[in-house]
């Protein structure tokens, strides 16, 4: 194969386009292709030239949308789901190299960032006993690791690679090549890792990948299928654990060798400085390394700070460190001026250090690199190959990352609607328990001597009373309903209610309650906008809301109070019998206890389809 051809290859998947199964142009092929068509892979009609015209078409447009129109490449599958676990790849036919090829997208999202990041070792012990290889005592990048175990089981599930080498299929004898740039590439490393039990001659090709992917014993086992590649100073393999620590610790060096005012010398470091005078002007800021002044707090704190990093560095999986894997082809610029490159085979140590320079970041755009390849004559030879493919799935433990992104939405629109829902339930929960127009209640009193008479209609809540005023102040009758109207202030219960019921105080209790769990469930499930919640974090939440609900359900206690039924003033011994219908707020609270029960609905919909 021919490296530059395979860079070709891959422009297909950093393009923009859709996805799916595409038509040959040969007899045979289309054939194939319309036997892929029944598991989904495409559409078909009954008519099979219209089909064939159909799937070409297509096939066409596909490829025109991806930016690369050439007759010969074939894309049969392309996902451009993009999340923490799932990752942006397609699988294309390459005739002319008689090869099968899996391109996987570089980093573009937020959530790819979050999983360049990730690049703390991950024990390969049970991926490997899943996918057929040795990973006892090996490590890998954590968040690549999971990115792959998403990509192999998309794959398995998907089953392209099981049509295209089946014993029917015109490509059972084309070679497998898993190609990538950046995380791509770190991604395309771990799949072949994980595929090559299945296809024990695959190959890799990564540019410009990670420099923490495998660690030492893995990377040079790798030698055998994996090539990766990079150019000049690119700042991408060369970022690692230890390499960052590395530039923290020379950054706080050069920070405590400052003897200049740091106003000074950061004003001196934004003028332009030829490099003939760079050593001068340095001098003038920085004292000589063996003349740091060791007694300053800054100096102190940052020993303290490496040692606890030193020590926490040598302890667990965090000692792991983690290498470029395979053979690397390093693209050395000699002229400086980006027209000649020189390839040769770098040692993985060579990456050991970050080289900060203007070109540490466009060294790692992929079209440049494209044309740097085709320039150069990379070739590679391959052995006879045999294919068996494993039908054994990978464990999804691990699949996912669960980091914290605010507004990123991973579990979808729902938990906002969710939220909407509980917010508007707080509010008419509260209303209904500080409100004072919960009931409205018509009396008669009876007196010591036995006479009745209708009392004045009163508005009450829970915790505050509304008393009724005159209409018309000159001719108001207080004893008639039709002068009066709720006047428009709540006042507080005086020594008239002090002694409340069990009831009343029941109803009272279960509204704060009710209150309370809907904040605390407003809290969870605001944070479902910004990491995934697990299964039992939802159940947890269905739990909060269904007791908020009874709680809600209980304030209706207070119609069974005596301020409801019957109760005697303990001042004129005179006896008031009432009646109670819900009010304003008593409509409120049965709102907010369906709101309660719907929102707890919601969330058990959101326990059944979370992954964990």
């Amino acid at each position: 194969f021919h490296i530059r051809r395979i860079a070709d290859e891959f422009v297909l998947a950093e393009g923009d386009g859709g996805g799916g199964a595409t038509a040959t142009t040969t007899t045979t092929k289309t054939a194939f292709v319309r036997d892929l068509g029944e598991d989904g892979m495409t559409t078909t009609t009954t008519n099979a030239n219209a089909t064939d015209d159909a799937m070409v078409d297509r096939r066409r447009r596909l490829l025109s949308l991806a930016g690369y129109g050439d007759p010969e490449k074939h894309l049969f599958y392309a996902n451009f789901k993009n999340g923490l676990a799932a990752t942006p790849y397609a699988i294309l036919v390459d005739e002319d190299e008689r090869s099968v090829v899996i391109a996987v997208r570089g980093t573009l999202s937020l959530e790819d960032w979050v999983i360049d990041l990730q690049y703390v070792p991950q024990p390969l012990d049970k991926v490997g006993e899943r996918c057929g290889f040795d990973g006892k005592g090996h490590h890998c990048h954590k968040g690549v690791l999971t990115r792959c175990k998403w990509m192999y089981n998309d794959i398995k599930k998907q089953r392209v690679l099981k049509h295209l080498y089946s014993n029917g299929s015109p490509y059972k004898e084309y070679d497998l090549v898993v190609v990538g740039h950046s995380l791509g590439g770190g991604c395309a490393q771990v799949l072949s890792l994980m595929l090559r039990p299945s296809f024990p001659s695959l190959r890799c090709y990564a540019f410009e990948p990670p420099g923490c992917i495998f660690d030492e014993v893995l990377s040079e086992d790798c030698n055998e299928w994996i090539t990766s590649i990079v150019r000049h100073e690119d700042l991408v393999p060369r970022v690692t654990q230890p390499n960052l620590e590395s530039l923290r610790d020379e950054f706080f060096d050069v920070v405590a060798r400052i003897k200049v005012p740091k106003i000074k010398a950061f004003h001196d470091v934004r003028s332009p400085c030829p490099e003939s005078n760079l050593g001068t002007r340095n001098a003038a800021i920085l004292c000589p390394k063996g003349e740091i002044d060791r007694d300053t707090v800054f100096y102190q704190k940052v020993q303290k700070f490496r040692s606890e990093r030193a020590a926490k560095n040598l302890t667990g999986d965090v000692s792991v460190k983690l290498y470029i894997p395979g053979r690397i082809i390093h693209l050395v610029d000699t002229l400086g001026d980006e027209t000649k490159y020189v390839p040769y085979w770098a040692s993985r140590y060579e990456f050991n250090q970050v080289i900060l320079s203007k070109r540490m970041l466009p060294d790692h755009s992929m079209p440049p690199l494209v044309g740097i390849l085709q320039k150069l004559n990379l070739d590679d030879v391959h052995e006879v190959r045999t294919w068996h493919v494993d039908d054994k799935d990978v464990e999804d433990e691990d699949a996912e990352v669960f980091i914290f992104i605010p507004f990123s939405n991973p579990q979808g629109k729902i938990p906002l609607g969710l939220i909407l829902f509980a917010v508007v339930a707080t509010i008419l929960a509260i209303s209904s328990g500080q409100g004072c127009q919960y009931v409205s209640r018509s009396t008669v009193r009876t007196y010591a001597d036995g006479i009745s008479n209708p009392g004045s209609g009163l508005s009450v809540g829970l915790w505050s009373y509304n008393l009724k005023q005159c209409i018309d102040a000159e001719s108001c009758n207080t004893t008639d309903p039709i002068d009066l109207e709720d006047s428009s202030y709540c006042q507080a219960y005086g020594r008239l209610f002090d002694n409340i019921d069990v009831h009343w105080t029941f109803a009272r209790v279960a509204g704060t309650i009710s209150v309370l769990l809907g904040c605390i469930s407003i809290g969870l499930i605001s944070t479902a906008t910004c990491t995934k919640l697990r299964k039992r974090t939802w159940l947890v939440l269905v739990t909060l809301l269904l007791l908020a609900t009874l709680s809600q359900g209980l304030q209706f206690l207070f119609l069974k109070s005596d301020l409801c039924n019957e109760w005697t003033n303990p001042e004129t011994s005179e006896v008031v019998t009432s009646e109670c219908s819900l009010s304003i707020d008593g409509n409120c609270a049965i709102a907010a206890t369906i709101f309660w029960f719907a929102i707890a609905v919601g969330c058990s919909h959101m326990a059944r389809i979370a992954t964990r």
